[in-house]
């Protein structure tokens, strides 16, 4: 896979403000991620759904973000990062108001995919300008900063949107996040380079390349086992933090709302905390593999408690969220792990196969454990008619993410035990 940028063009300045402007992106795409974990009350009583309906929000989102990836993948090399970001804000854009003025609930699981293809390319540019473009020694740091990013706008989802919700109501709350995208846009065209032009190479050859440089990644035993890893450390976030975990700490721990949002949330400051430390540490002492084990082995210690443990004070119910969430942060190094073994010039191909795997599997996740609360369910209502799911319910649900975790676990034992030099 050519890549539209290197050393020389555009310059190191450009090329950071280019990674900046894709970031921003994947900052806002955070948001609008995880934004129906936080209406879920309002969207369910609206479209009079139940959890398993409701999971299709998140999953259809997941669903399209993961099937896109290696397609985008392709995209990027074509037409390059820029149009590539451009339209995918103005999808991001398109489909968060569709959402909004959506009557029947089709309409709204619709505006899902739109807004998951479009937001599927920003973590993938961000991180090929930073594995094509910036120097050896920064790469880990600016890819863990990407990551980064994303959690400070999942953050931004949680307690700002309940304020939002409770004078505005949903629909008016995603218009105005809609909005909020356009001076994106206007980043975006102004520092985001045009790429250089590439000597066209008829069709039939640009498929036989693709379709080759896909089998050679998909072979290498060692990305798929990073990419299974990913899907492992990205589970707890993707059950939790992005979908069920608002709903599941007010049962369990009898939070209202907006507190039991905000604490939820606790999990993307562990996150932002972890996609910086660990990247340097891994860059810094070559303990990758080391750290992907310690970190897998600490998520199955922290989400038992969670789970199966004894009713937290709010404050230790903080503490092991923002731990959990700093384990989850080695998810980064798979994608760093899986770059060790992927020629340079197939970096951004590698970046989305293993984003696939990561993606479509908190989307099974997810769906799960609706299908899961609504199989278990024991007939109780609330006051407007919305299904009630007790702890247990939840607790029942999640054991599948138990399942999965000591899986990966399992399999991290598989990974060199000696240090690797880091060089992506």
């Amino acid at each position: 896979m050519q890549s539209n940028y290197n050393n020389k063009n555009p310059k190191l300045t450009i090329a950071y403000l280019a990674w900046a402007s894709v970031a921003l992106f994947y900052f806002y795409q955070y948001i609008l991620r995880v934004s129906p974990g936080v209406m879920i009350e309002e969207i369910r009583h609206d479209f009079s759904i139940n959890a398993d309906q409701f999971a299709t929000l998140g999953s259809f989102y997941l669903y399209a973000y993961s099937l896109f990836q290696i397609p985008l993948g392709i995209i990027v090399d074509r037409i390059g990062v820029r149009r590539t970001i451009l339209a995918s804000i103005i999808l991001c854009l398109g489909g968060t108001l569709l959402m909004a003025s959506a009557k029947i609930f089709f309409i709204a699981q619709l505006s899902r995919i739109i807004i998951g293809i479009g937001s599927g390319c920003a973590f993938m540019c961000s991180l090929k300008i930073v594995a094509d473009c910036l120097p050896i020694g920064h790469r880990g740091f600016f890819m863990g900063a990407t990551l980064t990013l994303g959690t400070l706008g999942a953050l931004f989802a949680g307690k700002p949107l309940v304020y939002f919700l409770d004078d505005l109501g949903w629909r008016s709350t995603m218009t105005y996040t809609a909005l909020f995208g356009i001076p994106l846009i206007l980043f975006a065209a102004l520092f985001i380079p045009k790429p250089p032009k590439n000597n066209p190479s008829s069709a039939t050859q640009e498929l036989k390349s693709i379709g080759q440089n896909i089998l050679t990644i998909i072979k290498n035993n060692r990305i798929l086992l990073y990419a299974f890893l990913a899907v492992g450390l990205y589970a707890p976030l993707s059950a939790l933090a992005d979908l069920w975990g608002t709903a599941f700490i007010m049962q369990k721990y009898g939070l209202l709302r907006a507190q039991a949002a905000h604490t939820t949330m606790m999990m993307y400051v562990g996150l932002a905390a972890g996609s910086l430390i660990m990247p340097w540490i891994c860059e810094k002492y070559n303990f990758l593999d080391r750290t992907i084990q310690f970190c897998g082995f600490g998520i199955i210690i922290l989400f038992s408690v969670l789970l199966y443990g004894p009713i937290l004070s709010t404050t230790s119910l903080t503490l092991l969220l923002i731990a959990l969430g700093f384990f989850c942060g080695a998810e980064m190094m798979c994608f760093t792990g899986a770059l060790l073994y992927s020629h340079p010039s197939n970096s951004g191909l590698t970046i989305g196969i293993v984003n696939t795997f990561n993606m479509l599997g908190g989307a099974l996740l997810q769906q799960f454990i609706g299908y899961s609360l609504d199989f278990n369910w024991t007939g109780l209502l609330d006051e407007t008619g919305i299904r009630i799911y007790e702890s247990h319910h939840f607790t029942l649900a999640f054991s599948i993410l138990t399942i999965i975790i000591t899986i990966c676990c399992l399999a991290s034992l598989r990974l060199a035990k000696k240090k690797q030099k880091i060089t992506v």
